[in-house]
């Protein structure tokens, strides 16, 4: 009955879409385009909704020309029950893009198989077996392709071209044992001048993992490892270390099967340094059966962008989020570029919150309306705890007669993925989830930004440019960060909470010019020198990266270190005004973080006080207080902060200092030499105009600051570096050559 209810109101839906135009129509792909079309996981619609499975391969067919659909892959769990009712479905939803001569390619899951034997009706001719319209398209017959198992279609591979280039797509069943990844080692060896496609019906997990039982057992649920099988299985994990990551031409692998958010994106890097983008997609959790949702992949004539699409004929529409409405490049792996900042408003009713002023690198929220909790993405990319880190501070001085603190959990509560980092606001007195407007600033590794994120013992996850010995627990909630060649003379360092906890953070240089002292304290805590051990994240600023706006102010309200055109007064205890030249509060966001030591009853530690600033007409009124468990009072405190612009970008560094030693030298030059016309680059790569290609503009960046001496009196290169740079440019030109 339920299923009878839901579909009544789906087809008075989708006639009310009809008749006041709120259907769309796909959009038209851009001229010398071509697209693949992916079908997951059909079982639902075979088992009870055929017409939404028919109105999807009607819509392929009418718009095999529009939008040059050179094959359509079908990832498996055809059916759900395996009966020959649903068998019959499926053959004639399949069977309309034989008739318009669409090719395409299907794998079988694990509800379209005997789980015992492996057998399946989809071998039978009845169906798509030998003599089957799919049997006989014809980029199965001759060297065009073949089948793994005489008499059996269910395991296959064929070709196609596609923007002047082949293609070999392999389509095997769930779980594959070990004589089908050999035969598909065999015919991969046997076409090293196609692009290789894998498709299976299990390989991602929705977590943007592979699947790994050797690792993660059955902790990732619906293993090929837990169904039952009469010989050897093959998960994701062994799938890429046996077959996908040994070929320099390996482009995609595609699975479904997978539940949760029903969706995943992995690019990794094989033994040849190409990238294989690794995709789940999966909408069978939807409303009747996946509301009839197709992924378009549209393939730029430059034959390296790839517009990713979620579109359903059957309602007419798109799906909007982050993970269906994406571009990304097929060469490169996904990387963000450049730090971003944004001013986030929040509202206390319906928690939803609001980008009011962002920067280059378009952020955008993709959480859902939530209490305290947010997440970002920049260019389109989710903001992942591998690609960066996120600073937030309190932009909101008080709400309602509270005080907040801001946290960047390193995991995210929402039903996306868990590495996602989750901005988490909470009062600062009495703790608890607490809506309040913020600031955030993402500083991305790929810059060669400093920094990482770190765990309640002290170990670091992600990280890049220091090493785990260079971060140690001192004490329960304290401490210790030292970067190799740098002191707190040199910048600032800028830390926020790790965890979804009402946590505070504060920081403080080291007496003895090491490094900085970390100190971490629950909101709810009422003694100054209760500690609490907990996830926390840092980034290093140096006071010399370019454009930097910024410095350490002491509790009087006086500069320490100045960098930039900025002005400051000190007002009354506890309140600082900042005026920025040539900016406003509406041109860009303060990042602040407490840094001095503070002693109370003989204990000594980072300060607890707590930061956070407001707009006061072309001001920054900037508030520390004393966070003391029942009261914030207004209290003098030091602080360090920067200024990120909307109209400008920070640089981690100098120009051209790809090895962060203060000069730029022969070292650096050796290290741009080295990586001369790679892509997927770093900025300790030598990719210093941070567009992810080392090339001639970076050597022009890195001997325009040639600096060997470390001071200003040497700007020019000396004749010898002038030759490696002829020489590398010699290089470059030799390899377009050799291109072209």
């Amino acid at each position: 009955m339920r299923r009878f209810v839901i579909s009544l109101l789906f087809a008075f839906l989708l006639l009310t879409v009809t008749v006041h135009g709120w259907a769309i129509e796909a959009d038209p792909i851009s001229p010398g385009s071509w697209s693949m079309v992916i079908l997951p996981d059909t079982q639902h619609y075979a088992e009870n909704y055929p017409d939404i499975y028919y109105a999807q391969t009607a819509w392929i067919a009418a718009h095999k020309d529009t939008h040059n659909i050179k094959m359509v892959v079908h990832e498996g769990d055809i059916t759900d029950r395996k009966t020959e009712t649903e068998w019959y479905r499926a053959k004639a939803a399949m069977s309309t893009l034989s008739t318009a001569g669409v090719p395409y390619s299907m794998c079988i899951g694990n509800h379209d198989r005997d789980p015992d034997t492996r057998a399946t009706l989809f071998n039978s001719s009845t169906f798509f077996g030998p003599g089957s319209a799919y049997a006989s398209q014809s980029q199965f017959q001759g060297t065009n392709g073949g089948f793994y198992e005489a008499g059996k279609t269910a395991n296959s591979w064929c070709t196609f071209n596609a923007g002047g280039e082949d293609w070999l797509i392999f389509s095997v069943e769930y779980g594959p044992n070990n004589e089908m990844v050999t035969w598909m080692d065999n015919v991969a060896a046997a076409h090293p001048n196609h692009n290789f496609i894998l498709n299976t019906h299990a390989y991602m997990y929705y977590d943007d993992t592979r699947y790994d039982y050797a690792t993660y057992g059955s902790t990732q649920q619906w293993s090929p490892h837990d169904w039952a099988a009469p010989d050897s299985v093959n998960d994701g994990q062994e799938l890429w270390d046996k077959l996908v990551k040994k070929y320099p031409n390996w482009k995609f692998t595609f699975n479904g099967h997978v539940l949760a958010d029903g969706t995943g994106w992995l690019a990794s890097t094989g033994d040849n340094g190409n990238v294989v983008h690794q995709m789940l997609l999966n909408f069978q959790e939807r409303d009747l059966g996946g509301e009839g949702y197709l992924r378009i992949m549209e393939f730029n004539e430059d034959g390296e962008t790839v517009k990713v699409s979620s579109y359903s004929p059957y309602l007419g529409s798109y799906l909007q989020t982050y993970d269906h409405k994406f571009t990304f490049n097929m060469n490169e792996l996904p990387t963000i570029r450049g730090t971003s900042s944004a001013a986030i408003d929040v509202a206390d009713t319906s928690n939803v919150w609001t980008i009011v002023g962002s920067g280059l690198g378009q952020p955008e929220m993709i959480s859902p309306a939530n209490l305290a909790d947010a997440s970002l993405a920049v260019n389109s990319l989710p903001t992942y705890r591998n690609q960066g880190v996120m600073m937030v501070t309190v932009r909101q001085n008080s709400r309602n007669g509270y005080y907040g603190t801001a946290e960047v959990s390193q995991t995210t509560l929402f039903d996306m993925n868990e590495n996602i980092l989750q901005v988490a606001t909470s009062r600062a007195t009495l703790g608890g989830e607490y809506n309040v407007n913020v600031a955030a600033g993402f500083f991305p590794f790929a810059d060669g930004w400093i920094g990482g994120h770190v765990q309640s013992n002290g170990s670091m996850l992600e990280r890049y440019g220091v090493s785990f010995s260079n971060v140690a627990q001192t004490a329960t909630g304290r401490y210790k960060v030292t970067i190799d060649s740098v002191t707190p003379n040199d910048g600032m360092l800028f830390a926020v909470g790790g965890e979804n906890g009402y946590n505070h953070i504060s920081t403080s240089p080291l007496t003895n010019g090491t490094g900085w002292d970390v100190a971490i304290r629950e909101a709810t805590a009422t003694s100054f020198s209760t500690l609490k051990s907990a996830r926390w994240s840092f980034v290093y600023v140096d006071y010399d990266a370019p454009g930097l706006i910024g410095g350490r102010i002491d509790f009087n309200g006086n500069i320490i270190h100045e960098e930039g055109d900025f002005n400051i007064s000190h007002p009354s205890t506890g309140v600082y005004q900042i005026s920025i030249t040539g900016y406003t509060p509406a041109d860009g966001v303060l990042l602040l973080n407490i840094a001095e030591y503070e002693t109370i009853s003989g204990f000594t530690a980072p300060d607890d006080n707590i930061i956070s600033y407001e707009a006061a007409g072309n001001l920054f009124l900037v508030n520390v207080r004393d966070r003391n468990g029942s009261s914030s009072p207004l209290e003098n405190g030091a602080f360090v902060f920067a200024f990120l612009p909307y109209d400008e970008r920070l640089s981690p560094a100098t120009p051209g200092d790809a090895n962060y030693d203060g000069r730029v030298d022969s070292a650096d030059a050796a290290v741009l030499a080295d990586h001369w016309g790679d892509s997927s680059v770093t900025w300790a790569m030598g990719d210093f105009n941070l567009d992810g290609t080392v090339n001639a503009r970076d050597a022009s960046i890195l001997a325009a600051n040639w600096n060997p001496a470390g001071n200003e009196s040497n700007p020019v290169p000396e004749p010898s570096a002038f030759v490696l740079l002829a020489a590398m440019g010699a290089l470059g030109l030799l390899r377009r050559r050799r291109a072209a």
